[in-house]
């Protein structure tokens, strides 16, 4: 808004899927704080990574996403200046050495079936029990910010095995949705049956642009409140 020198008056609305999911989520948790004069029409979001422990323990070994582990973890660190490399084994020196400088779709599918604890030195392999990590992981837990978004919310979550879409977790995003609900936030959950992370997102995206271009013309939110039940607990490990 100040970058574009408009007024607070303009709508403004968030997109984000899996990765950008974070961004959208985390700002309008935040902008109520940061930015209360924000006009918020909207936001829509799929794929969300609510609680980091439980997506790090859901693609642990998994054939298609463990290999996502390293690099999130290489994130996180950097983000929060956490010196990784002392907890790393050989192998994890490699892994992240590699993953370091590249992105998703360069390095998916090199280590399938990978095991966290393959990456860290032994004593290290349960790792939400070191305490840096632990409280880092904690603090990212969506929805534990003190207050929660004024705006308007889609929500769309994959659900291809029971549990998720193969990196989000169905029950975390659905429990999310049910907090802002009972915060008094207008939530249309959708949970998309069948459908695997890519697909959700092919998926989500024509609902998302649908969703918003409704809410810049004023059409009032659909919100299912009514029909969402609790999900996973969201609480630090």
């Amino acid at each position: 808004i100040h970058v574009l020198k408009l007024g607070t008056k303009v709508p403004v609305a968030m997109i984000g899927y899996s990765g950008g999911s974070i961004a959208a989520d985390w700002a309008s948790e935040l902008a109520p704080h940061y930015a209360p004069k924000l006009n918020i029409v909207g936001v829509a979001m799929g794929g969300v990574p609510v609680d980091l422990a439980h997506n790090l323990t859901y693609i642990d070994g998994s054939a298609s996403w463990s290999d996502v582990a390293p690099a999130a973890m290489i994130g996180i660190t950097r983000s929060y200046h956490i010196k990784f490399g002392k907890y790393l084994s050989s192998f994890g020196k490699k892994v992240v050495k590699a993953e370091s400088h590249q992105c998703i779709g360069e390095f998916q599918g090199a280590y399938p079936h990978l095991h966290f604890k393959k990456l860290v030195k032994h004593k290290y392999r349960h790792i939400f029990q070191i305490p840096i990590f632990r409280k880092t992981v904690n603090k990212l837990i969506m929805g534990s910010v003190p207050g929660h978004p004024a705006g308007p919310f889609l929500m769309a979550a994959g659900n291809a095995d029971g549990t998720g879409d193969g990196v989000m977790i169905e029950k975390d995003q659905q429990q999310l949705a049910y907090e802002y609900c009972h915060q008094g936030v207008a939530v249309d959950f959708e949970e998309l049956q069948g459908l695997a992370h890519e697909q959700a997102g092919a998926a989500f995206f024509p609902q998302a642009i649908a969703y918003l271009q409704a809410a810049f013309v004023g059409t009032p939110p659909v919100n299912n409140c009514s029909t969402i039940k609790k999900g996973n607990p969201l609480k630090p490990v």
